[in-house]
Order: structure tokens, then C-alpha cells, then sequence
């Protein structure tokens, strides 16, 4: 028996497919066979959410499978038969890749997908890095898809990881609304929390177990047990079949994209974690989107809160210069435009003591008194008593933010951002 490391990536477009569904039909094929035994669970790697040629959430496939040397021909060729029938080749920046390794992993593939998390990866890396390792790579198109491919194969998990519960929907429904009963899913959000995340957005009441894409996925669970997700699963009430479902292992949900660096390290399409001191007051810019800027001793940088993140933006109004915080987030550039932190998060680690300046008390009738000007003294508007040496006091102000971690809404959240509930469980 051979084990297969098998990698498969970039067969889906914006108009419709999914690779996800491309190795749900694939591995049901490979086990309608008999003689072929897959390893674990599918893995669904997403990688850097910044990358500029992802088509939607940047997701690579892979699996595992103890195969008869005999019969590995035969499931490679399955894999690349598969790959053409189903993937969205017609559409051109639909550029599959599939990767094939026998027996071990070897560290400089793991390397490579931890690259992958934040780096944007050049094809000729790629392509010298499996002639040395000795990775068999197909390309189709461009063939851009054997980066993601052999950056599946190697994810370790090294984060941590979750499972989602995919379930996909039949041919003559693709495209077509997807319908769901809502209070099933309130059901069921209800009966697996804290195991299963980002259900349902309450702060905006929307639904968020279904894509909007032309795509085949009808929905999916993601949880950090499959037990909890085959419950959910039978919690809910789909509005319409479920032609097949799989349940992946992933990295979704661990931060793992995440790059704890200094200011002056932070680089365009790369997502970090950054402390540093607020400077200034956050404002808020046209569309809605809240900015501000951080410093630490190598530079300083603009962190941002954007409109979809709704409520989240009600949070960073209430910064203040001086308070300490670390901020989670994809680094962007627009135009001329400096650096920017998209937030995904932030961690208030200490909140900056402000003092408010109070005018006395009336010794009479006890009223908050009135300065009659630059050392002129107070009067009482009331009694009309006056007291020119009188002096004012300075009280804490009372701040509207609290230590902690405060995340966007699940609305606004990326595939790989770690929700506040993860953090307890991972």
C-alpha cells in the first residue's frame, strides 16, 4: 500500500463551482470503489485572505489515501478526470492545479503552506520546490492552482483547527435562491453553541450557513466537533434536497493567516497583529468607516474599521490617544493612500486615564459655579455668590471602553479569523 498525499485547488470561478464540491463527487467516486481507503477527513485550507488571484474565500482541497501500487495510476488519473469534468475551465482565470506526494510530508512543504498564510507566492517557487521534493504537479491554464495544491498537502494545523459540515445542492437548484427555515437555524444555533460559530449574525438577524454564490454548496456548519456538526445537521430544516454533504478538517476559525510583527515589518498583503499606542482621536470618514492610528518605537500606522462591520465601528469611536492596544488585521494599500489595518479585531490590553476638568461647588447653594475668566474666579449663577480664588478640580473621566478582545460581527468575518467563543475552545 502507497499512502497518497493528493492536493487539488483553483477549479471554481465566480459564476458557479466549488472546489470543495469537485472533491465531495471525487471522494465519493474513490469510495464507491472499495480497494481505496481515505485517511481522516478531507482538508479545506483557506490561505492568505489577501491574495489578489483568489476567487472568493482563497480555499485549497486535499486528502489522504492508502492506495495498492497497483492502483494508483488508476486514482490519479480518476483525480484528473474528475478535475476536468467539473472544474469551471471555460472561464479564464480559472487556472487548476492538482499535486500528488507519496508516503512522508516533508517539512519544506509545511514551510510552504505556513508562506502561503501570508506571503503571495510566485509559480516558479512553487514549480522548483516540487521538482525538488519530487512532487508530481498537473496544470491546467496558467496551472496557478498547484501553489494552493501543495500548500494544502502541507497544512499542519499548527494553529489549531475546526470542521465545517458542507451539504450541496442538487443540479436543477444551483443558481437559483437558496431556502432555509430561519427558526431551525436558531434551533440549532441554540443547541450546539459554543461548539458551533458564526450561525447566525443577531446584531443584523441574517442567516449566515449559506453563501450567496451560483455555487453548488447549499450550506455549512463549521464547528470544532463533527459529532455537534451531524447534530446541527439534523437540527435544521432545509427548504429544498441535499444531494450530498461531506465534513471537512480546516484551518478556518484559528488565526492562523495571522503575523505578529512591528509596524515597520507590515507589509501589503499580509495579515498581522500589531501593539502599539493609540495616537489621536478615531474619526469617521465618508461611507461610513472609522480610522485611526496606532504607533510603536518603529513607526506608526492606520488601522481601519469598515462600514460592514456595523457595531464593531462603535467600539473604535470610543479609543482614545494613549490607550494600548493590539489590532488583527489584512494589510492594504489604496493609491496613494498609506498603509492600512483592515480590522478583523482588536485587543484593548490598557485603557489611557483621562481627567476631567470640573468647575467647584457653590458654598452656599451648593450649584456648580461659573468661571468669570482667566483668573478671575467663580461665580454662582444661581446665589449669585463669587469667590475669586476659587480653584477648579480635575476627576477622572469615565471611559466608554473596557480591557478585553472585541471581534467584528460574523457578517464582516473572515474565513480564518478566530471568533471570541474559540478562544475558550481552542
Amino acid at each position: 500500500m502507497v499512502l497518497l498525499h493528493v492536493g487539488i485547488d483553483d477549479t471554481d470561478s465566480k459564476k458557479g463551482m466549488c472546489t470543495t464540491y469537485l472533491t465531495a463527487v471525487l471522494l465519493d467516486k474513490i469510495e464507491s470503489i472499495g480497494r481505496i481507503q481515505i485517511i481522516g477527513y478531507p482538508r479545506l485550507v483557506r490561505l492568505n485572505p489577501n491574495c489578489p488571484f483568489k476567487t472568493r474565500g482563497n480555499a485549497a482541497l486535499a486528502f489522504d489515501a492508502e492506495v495498492p501500487e497497483e492502483m494508483l495510476d488508476m486514482l490519479k488519473n480518476l483525480v484528473l478526470d474528475t478535475v476536468r469534468q467539473y472544474a469551471d475551465l471555460k472561464e479564464k482565470n480559472t487556472d487548476p492545479g492538482v499535486a500528488f506526494l507519496a508516503n512522508n510530508i516533508p517539512r519544506e512543504l509545511n514551510e510552504l503552506y505556513e508562506r502561503a498564510l501570508v506571503e503571495i507566492i510566485s509559480m516558479d517557487d512553487a514549480i522548483s520546490l516540487a521538482k525538488k521534493l519530487n512532487i508530481e504537479i498537473h496544470r491546467f491554464g496558467y496551472g496557478r492552482g498547484i501553489i494552493g495544491a501543495m500548500a494544502a498537502i502541507g497544512c499542519n494545523f499548527r494553529k489549531g483547527y475546526t470542521y465545517e459540515f458542507i451539504a450541496y445542492r442538487t443540479k436543477d437548484n444551483i443558481g437559483k435562491p437558496r431556502g432555509m427555515d430561519k427558526e431551525s437555524v436558531v434551533e440549532m444555533d441554540r443547541l450546539t453553541f459554543p461548539y458551533t460559530f458564526d450561525n447566525i449574525d443577531y446584531s443584523t438577524d441574517e442567516i449566515r450557513i449559506m453563501p450567496h454564490t451560483p455555487c453548488p454548496v447549499y450550506f455549512g456548519i463549521r464547528g470544532t466537533d463533527p459529532s455537534q456538526l451531524n447534530r446541527a445537521f439534523q437540527i435544521l430544516r432545509p427548504l429544498e434536497p441535499v444531494e450530498r454533504y461531506r465534513v471537512y478538517k480546516t484551518n478556518q476559525g484559528t488565526d492562523a493567516h495571522i503575523k505578529e510583527v512591528r509596524i515597520a515589518d507590515a507589509k501589503e498583503n499580509m495579515s498581522v497583529s500589531i501593539k502599539g499606542r493609540v495616537t489621536g482621536t478615531p474619526k469617521i470618514i465618508a461611507g461610513g468607516h472609522v480610522i485611526f492610528s496606532i504607533a510603536d518605537d518603529t513607526g506608526q500606522i492606520d488601522c481601519a474599521a469598515y462600514e460592514p462591520t456595523k457595531d464593531f465601528r462603535s467600539i473604535i469611536l470610543n479609543l482614545s490617544d494613549g490607550d494600548i492596544v493590539e489590532v488583527y488585521g489584512g494589510v492594504k494599500k489604496k493609491q496613494k493612500l498609506p498603509l492600512t489595518v483592515n480590522l478583523e479585531k482588536i485587543k484593548v490590553i490598557s485603557v489611557a486615564k483621562k481627567m476631567v476638568k470640573v468647575a467647584p461647588s457653590c458654598p452656599r447653594c451648593g450649584r456648580r459655579m461659573k468661571s468669570e475668566g482667566r483668573n478671575k474666579g467663580y461665580q454662582c449663577p444661581k446665589c449669585k455668590f463669587k469667590d475669586v480664588y476659587a480653584m477648579p478640580s480635575f476627576i477622572p473621566k469615565e471611559r466608554r471602553i473596557q480591557e478585553g478582545l472585541y471581534t467584528v460581527p460574523p457578517r464582516a468575518r473572515r474565513h480564518l479569523s478566530k471568533p471570541a467563543q474559540l478562544y475558550y475552545l481552542l
